[in-house]
């Protein structure tokens, strides 16, 4: 009999044992669940910091792709303006080279030969400015504009419109689209 109460005994031990270890299994089971919940809380947590990281420097990266490109075309243009520049000082000396030749070609009406001549190096002159850009402000007859023309005197004449140039003193010209020197010019208002 004693060894039945001993096996009954041990039964109910392991009995006890079996329902510690099944309380046991389902703490741990809860646990392990409020583990897994609060760590998908955490990961998505993370994974929303970490794509509003994404976008705060996808933004940072057109940003600064945008103030390259323009710091690349702001460069360029500059470096047109600088030779524009340097084109127009070197050429401008010689713009009054070129007026005395045409006063000179004035001068010879009685000499056809040395007229000729100099007709020749003022054609080839004008053929060169019109190689690298330079043209001619055409003035005379058109309406008065102050990007391109130096008002000397303003008379009043009855065959010319408002503010309509009617003698041009010394020719203008430009390099492309910049004015390198103003045509100076009489204004007629009637």
């Amino acid at each position: 009999m004693e060894e039945n109460n001993k096996d009954n005994i041990d039964e109910l031990n392991d009995a006890e044992t079996n329902k510690q270890e099944k309380s046991t299994d389902n703490i741990d089971n809860d646990e392990l669940l409020e583990n897994i919940e609060s760590d998908s809380k955490d990961t998505s947590s993370e994974i929303s910091e970490l794509e509003a990281k994404l976008k705060d420097l996808q933004n940072k990266d057109l940003r600064l792709k945008a103030e390259f490109d323009n710091f690349r075309k702001r460069t360029i243009k500059e470096k047109e303006n600088i030779y524009i520049s340097a084109q127009a000082d070197c050429i401008t000396p010689l713009l009054s080279v070129l007026d005395n030749l045409e006063r000179a070609l004035d001068s010879f009406k009685d000499n056809a030969d040395l007229r000729k001549g100099i007709e020749l190096v003022v054609n080839q002159f004008y053929d060169t400015l019109q190689k690298i850009g330079v043209v001619e402000i055409d003035s005379e007859g058109k309406t008065f504009d102050p990007s391109c023309h130096n008002a000397i005197n303003v008379i009043e004449d009855k065959n010319f419109d408002h503010n309509t140039v009617c003698q041009v003193l010394q020719k203008g010209y430009k390099l492309k689209d910049t004015v390198i020197r103003h045509a100076m010019v009489v204004v007629a208002n009637p």
